[in-house]
């Protein structure tokens, strides 16, 4: 218990303690005296135990931030004049009134001082001895079984629609609310159990507990705890070994639009799990659009920190498993600008294992951020990179037209860099412009280099946008099916393995 507590209280049988980052510790089992930090067992109203910093109470005795603040108290209490007048009696009058005597035979047994001796008389390695034989008759001690725990937080809910929802503890744990409640009665969680006179029970975030919030009425502590965020959906059910899908959906998605892009993943991938981020439409789209404008001006806004917070609970997840599946991210649209904002708040250990594959994106993912594998797709037809990425995706454009008629990319650039020089030379010189035609090469070879990692394809329909259309769902076909194959390539080659190392 090195660290500094702000305050701390009694609950059960359970010392609970606050510290300067609003983090609840627990101290269980063991010894009172060690739970309270409190070696001699000071009373809290004493003058001694608030001027060593007392920070709560455990019935009459006082609790403090580390033990030796405590011993403190009680060596100052042992100095003060009455008590310096007294013997070992006198001692135990205040610990066992009840039989003062053994109290005081036990204490000059432990300590090796005659029971009638004043401790005014004790010189210095005396007076020592004797507060640890206090100390040793209080209990401070360690028996074996004491806990002192940091309670982790909920994280977030995860919503499993026609299912439980989840509650996530940390990157990758996650608890049914029954689950949930259990571990916060038995102090394992730190989070708010809300009954409801109806008899519903949900699930509140702690607000930061601060001396002055114990004024407020229980309808402002609600407000000010509220309940616990949706972090992700889930749907599917988890298949030992399957890769570790995510989806990210764009503007104007209601949930069940939502659900249903999720749902067509899981689908294709044979009913596979998969979580995707909370980010429904508000405001029938206009707030959705506000904060695309927004991100796209390199502002983040604050779902940007869920999706930091998503995106690390995909890596937890494939972490946690054996096999480490690889962690694959559907963004689509505005999606796309997310995680990219997210994306630059991660390490670079941490981007590195994640595979984000864009469609239609409001910004595209550049070359390297990410694994190696990571692509952009942009319909041909899709307005949407068009406005989000223009240079971008005119670039992109000139490319597939150029393949289109059969051209390389070399030959591409070529013909874009000689019209450049026609367009913004008044001189017909032919040295002159095939020098600007060669500058404006290496200025266009540069720029594909942007866009290594994006391709355009051909339209199934005018203008389309949806992730659901049938030219990015053929996309996410082929992925899911290089990704299912290679995951259960890896797992059988893991299975493999151990039964060879059984024979070993």
């Amino acid at each position: 218990m090195d660290v500094t507590y702000r305050f701390a209280w009694k609950e059960g049988d359970t010392a609970l303690y606050m510290d300067a980052s609003d983090c609840k510790h627990a101290a269980k089992n063991g010894n009172l005296a060690w739970r309270i930090n409190n070696p001699g067992l000071v009373k809290h109203h004493c003058r001694f135990a608030k001027k060593n910093g007392s920070i709560g109470a455990w019935g009459k005795l006082a609790i403090f931030s580390n033990p030796l603040q405590g011993h403190q108290a009680l060596k100052e209490w042992l100095h003060s004049k009455t008590m310096l007048q007294s013997d070992l009696y006198g001692i135990g009058e205040h610990y066992q009134p009840a039989s003062p005597e053994q109290f005081a035979q036990n204490l000059a047994s432990s300590s090796g001082i005659p029971p009638k001796t004043k401790l005014k008389d004790l010189i210095q390695t005396e007076f020592e001895t004797l507060l640890t034989a206090i100390e040793k008759l209080c209990g401070f001690l360690r028996i074996g079984n004491e806990e002192f725990l940091l309670l982790p937080k909920i994280a977030a809910r995860i919503e499993c629609p026609d299912k439980e929802d989840l509650y996530l503890i940390g990157k990758d744990l996650t608890l049914t609310q029954k689950e949930a409640i259990n571990w916060i009665a038995a102090h394992r969680l730190d989070g708010v159990i809300v009954h409801h006179s109806n008899g519903d029970i949900h699930l509140r975030s702690r607000p930061r507990y601060r001396m002055q919030t114990l004024k407020l009425t229980w309808e402002q502590h609600c407000e000010t705890a509220g309940e616990i965020e949706t972090l992700a959906r889930a749907l599917g059910e988890k298949i030992p070994g399957q890769c570790i899908w995510g989806f990210i959906n764009g503007v104007s998605n209601t949930r069940e639009k939502a659900i249903e892009s999720c749902t067509l993943i899981s689908n294709t991938a044979g009913n596979e799990q998969i979580f995707s981020l909370k980010n429904d439409e508000l405001l029938k789209g206009i707030n959705d659009v506000i904060i695309a404008l927004i991100l796209k001006m390199g502002i983040d806004t604050p779902i940007i920190k869920n999706a930091v917070q998503f995106l690390r609970f995909l890596l937890a997840t494939s972490e946690s498993q054996e096999n480490n599946p690889p962690v694959i991210v559907f963004a689509h649209s505005q999606g796309a600008e997310i995680v990219e904002h997210a994306l630059a708040l991660l390490s670079n250990q941490e981007k590195q294992k994640i595979r984000i594959f864009t469609f239609g994106g409001w910004s595209f993912i550049p070359p390297g951020v990410t694994h190696t594998e990571s692509h952009n797709y942009a319909s041909v037809g899709d307005l949407i990179p068009r406005i989000g990425s223009f240079n971008l995706q005119y670039l992109a454009l000139r490319r597939y037209e150029g393949l289109k008629k059969g051209l390389n990319q070399e030959e591409i650039i070529r013909r874009m860099a000689f019209g450049d020089a026609i367009h913004d030379l008044d001189c017909l010189d032919p040295h002159v412009l095939e020098r600007y035609t060669q500058d404006r090469c290496k200025h266009y070879k540069n720029e594909f280099e942007k866009i290594s990692n994006v391709t355009v394809v051909d339209s199934g329909s005018l203008w389309e946008h949806s992730f659901n259309n049938e030219s990015y769902q053929n996309i996410v076909r082929e992925k899911i099916e290089k990704y299912r194959k290679g995951s259960t390539k890896v797992s059988f080659m893991d299975s493999q393995q151990l039964l060879i190392e059984s024979f070993v």
